[in-house]
């Protein structure tokens, strides 16, 4: 993947090493012209990277230059190290990958905020594991996964919150885990669509792909359609209930007056 490529480049440019654009190309797989693509978005995000012509010359980092975490507040520290703490991830599909990769930030916070990154671990954890049910794991959630990495369309059938079972073919955008409830964002019909995962009935790849609207928002369109969903929920039901005064008080501490 692209990101993953530029961060290889500018790790192989940092160790203070000049190489050529032939070089680059060969260690990372990809074409002269590719490269020189990439050192365009590494310069349009900031980074110092040039390159010189003629005997002696290639692709380099401005003398000096370091990418790593030193220039991180304290207080980013010790948010760093909350949202790396295993209970902050949550998820079981993505909690080795995630640990591992957070584990890595943390490790490189400068020694100075280490102890008040520890101290911020002993005074605050993120559980995200939901009271009195275990969370399942969807078998179709890696599947969709790279479906979405691969922009392949798909068959689902999917079990609607009125009983009905459907059939939808779809082109997958995005997944989305609020608190521990997985979420497909996928365009139907050209129309965005979400679905509960939890529902999906079965999953086939079509083998056909489709073109991403380079437009979507997936931030914007998730705040927007939540709004929307708060604002008019697909279900109300009336419910008389028959409690203690005890329980009134605790529903009242759960879900607000």
């Amino acid at each position: 993947m692209r990101a993953e490529r530029l961060l290889s480049i500018l790790m192989m440019l940092q160790r203070g090493q000049t190489l050529t654009a032939g070089e680059l190309a060969s260690r990372v797989g990809v074409s002269v012209r590719t490269i020189f693509r990439d050192i365009d978005a590494l310069s349009g995000m900031g980074v110092p990277v040039y390159t010189e012509s003629g005997r002696g010359g290639g692709i380099r980092l401005l003398e000096g230059y370091s990418s790593d975490l030193t220039g991180l507040s304290s207080g980013e520290a010790e948010a760093l190290a909350l949202i790396a703490s295993p209970a902050a991830v949550g998820v079981r599909e993505l909690d080795t990958p995630a640990r591992t990769a957070l584990d890595k930030l943390a490790a490189a916070v400068p020694s100075m905020h280490q102890l008040r990154a520890q101290h911020a671990r002993g005074r605050l954890l993120f559980d995200t594991k939901p009271w009195f049910r275990s969370l399942h794991t969807s078998p179709y959630l890696d599947q969709l996964r790279t479906s979405i990495w691969r922009n392949e369309c798909l068959e689902i059938s999917y079990r609607r919150s009125t009983g009905e079972e459907k059939t939808y073919r779809v082109e997958p955008y995005a997944l989305v885990v609020k608190v521990d409830t997985w979420y497909l964002i996928a365009r139907v019909k050209r129309e965005m669509r979400v679905f509960r995962i939890s529902r999906l009935l079965g999953l086939t790849v079509t083998g056909e792909t489709f073109e991403r609207d380079a437009g979507f928002d997936l931030q914007k369109y998730w705040r927007t359609w939540c709004e929307n969903f708060e604002k008019n929920p697909p279900s109300n039901f009336l419910v008389e209930l028959e409690i203690t005064a005890r329980a009134r008080k605790r529903l009242l501490e759960t879900f607000g007056h």
